[in-house]
């Protein structure tokens, strides 16, 4: 086994595990909105939705240096998340203010977003 196989099952862990911590983040707001599906189908949902939208935008992760790039892909980042989850909330039964649960999961995101690069 090579050191790339090593590097990238580790990158691969690491992008898994921010996105359940985004999945910590959307879950309770999605709970608080109801749901017509069970509480693991939304979680698992969302989970997926996240983890796959996590390792899109870590592909095309500007370099480091340029902030200006960085804050646009992040804000793109930030948006993808929320359209993502927004989705699968919708898809399982949302209830109530659909602009107040988007704008709600955005700010989320953001959260973590923001704590995850504070801590770098």
């Amino acid at each position: 086994m090579s050191d790339n196989h090593g590097a990238s099952c580790n990158r691969d862990t690491l992008l898994e595990n921010f996105a359940a911590e985004l999945t910590s983040a959307a879950y309770p707001l999605a709970l608080r909105h109801g749901m017509c599906v069970s509480w693991i189908k939304v979680e698992l949902g969302l989970w997926r939705a996240l983890a796959e939208t996590v390792k899109k935008w870590a592909r095309e992760r500007p370099p480091a240096g340029s902030s200006d790039e960085l804050k646009v892909w992040r804000e793109g980042f930030l948006v993808d998340l929320t359209e993502s989850a927004f989705y699968i909330a919708v898809k399982h039964g949302i209830k109530g203010s659909l602009l107040e649960v988007e704008l709600g999961l955005y700010r989320a995101f953001r959260l973590v977003v923001r704590e995850r690069c504070r801590t770098r």
